[in-house]
């Protein structure tokens, strides 16, 4: 498939890595990404590391599907992430494109196929 639509303008708040992906504490669902992310060597102190990881992800893997729904078009981008082990794991990153906002904007990340 192509490309993430204006990958290179992507935004991810801040609050989404260090209270969502990185919490073991925000509830269950949570606490099994902040596991697996921790086991590839990502990690709360350096959550800008995972940050990282996530805005490179639609520019160097395509997207895999796209859905629309009442809110935009939304994005997943599968595999390889790039971690500080190396390992690089496969992941799905989720986008969506809210109008009139053409850039995307990040929903979720979870572990790929």
């Amino acid at each position: 498939m192509s490309p993430l639509p204006r990958a290179a303008s992507a935004r991810l708040d801040d609050a989404k890595i260090r209270l969502y992906l990185l919490s073991a504490s925000h509830s269950p669902q949570a606490a099994a990404k902040e596991r697996f992310f921790t086991n590839f060597g990502f990690s709360a102190s350096n959550w800008d590391e995972l940050k990282n990881a996530l805005l490179q992800h639609p520019l160097t893997n395509p997207v895999a599907s796209r859905t629309t729904n009442a809110h935009g078009r939304k994005y997943a981008v599968s595999c390889s992430l790039r971690s500080p082990d190396r390992r690089n794991p496969c992941v799905v990153s989720v986008w969506i494109i809210e109008p009139p906002d053409p850039n995307p904007k990040f929903v979720t990340a979870y572990p790929g196929p």
